[in-house]
């Protein structure tokens, strides 16, 4: 059992040192031109390692995303049962991803910056688009049937939100979390509440 969680940690150690090294190059030379040799370079790791994780660099991208997701989802999960329990609190979607991205600026910045390359965009614009379109079938007034669909609209919020935190992280955080947020709602929530009759979002 204690060589088996010597093992384990061997491995996340490994696992880190590889996706620390590839964020890195993401910010120095965009992901694209990145190959595994360089990412072994960085990490000071040899070729047999790298493939005893991963089959490419872009499965070790990926776990990095899927760790980035697992921190959201936990954070969304608790925040909604804050909202349950509040009786009334409401729960500020874009704000809370506003934070987290703050709060995990490198990672971010290199998972949805402008150096991250499409793949890991796609990634994250359906994962964020099943949250927000879950978000909003939850805000829409009971009996009424919105006069565009909500899928639409979620995948156009979804698109102007990470437009705005390309920006925001691109350029090293000019505004905070709170005021980004709020530049976000101002350009959006008008339009979101006239196309989906919306009580809040």
């Amino acid at each position: 059992m204690i060589k088996k969680k010597k093992e384990d940690r061997r491995v996340e150690r490994t696992r880190k040192l590889l996706h620390d090294a590839l964020m890195a190059l993401i910010q120095e030379k965009g992901y694209e031109k990145i190959t595994v040799q360089d990412i072994l370079d960085k990490a000071n790791l040899g070729r047999s390692t790298f493939y005893s994780h991963y089959r490419h660099k872009d499965e070790l991208f990926l776990s990095g995303f899927d760790h980035l997701r697992a921190m959201l989802e936990e954070r969304h999960q608790s925040l909604m049962a804050g909202k349950r329990d509040a009786k009334g609190g409401e729960f500020s979607l874009s704000l809370e991803l506003f934070r987290h991205a703050g709060e995990n600026h490198g990672h971010y910045k290199a998972m949805v910056g402008k150096q991250s390359g499409q793949m890991i965009m796609t990634q994250a614009h359906a994962y964020l688009t099943a949250i927000v379109r879950e978000h909003l079938s939850s805000a829409m007034k009971s009996g009424k049937k919105p006069p565009i669909p909500p899928e639409l609209t979620a995948h156009w919020i979804v698109s102007s939100f990470l437009s705005l935190m390309t920006w925001w992280l691109d350029r090293d955080l000019p505004y905070t979390a709170d005021e980004m947020d709020k530049i976000f709602r101002q350009l959006t929530l008008p339009g979101v509440e006239a196309a989906l009759r919306l009580k809040q979002f």
